[in-house]
Formats: structure tokens, C-alpha cells, sequence
């Protein structure tokens, strides 16, 4: 439950530096912004493998991994 907590938290703060990052840019290029400032930070490596792992969505980690090397 705390390990929710804290991954909620760390998106928000995230999100809130990402957009004044990304003022200006298109939304899909925001959400890639912000998908990779939490992925960095949340696995503390700039790996692309590291940093899908991390985002820890429902599909498998090569797929997300494909998706924000195809986004950049």
C-alpha cells in the first residue's frame, strides 16, 4: 500500500514538472516527456529496458519499450 502511495506521489510531482517542460509541445510528445521523466527517476537508470520496467504497465516490458523508442 505505501509503495502505491509514494508511485502516486512521484507521478504527480512528475507530471507537474513535465508540464511546464513541455508547454508548448504537442500532447503525445508531453505524455512521452512525462512518461520518461517518471521512468528515469522511478528506475534510476536511463536505460530504455530499465525505464519501461518501471512504468510498469499492463502490457509486456518489450512493447513498452518499443513504444517510447518509437515516441522520441
Amino acid at each position: 500500500m505505501q509503495t502505491t502511495k509514494v508511485h502516486s506521489r512521484l507521478k504527480a510531482q512528475l507530471t507537474k514538472v513535465g508540464s511546464e517542460l513541455t508547454a508548448g509541445l504537442s500532447k503525445p510528445l508531453g505524455g512521452f516527456v512525462d512518461e520518461m521523466l517518471f521512468g528515469i527517476r522511478a528506475s534510476q537508470d536511463v536505460k530504455l529496458s530499465n525505464v519501461a520496467r518501471s512504468v510498469d504497465e499492463a502490457i509486456p516490458v518489450i512493447q513498452t519499450g518499443g513504444r517510447l523508442s518509437s515516441s522520441s
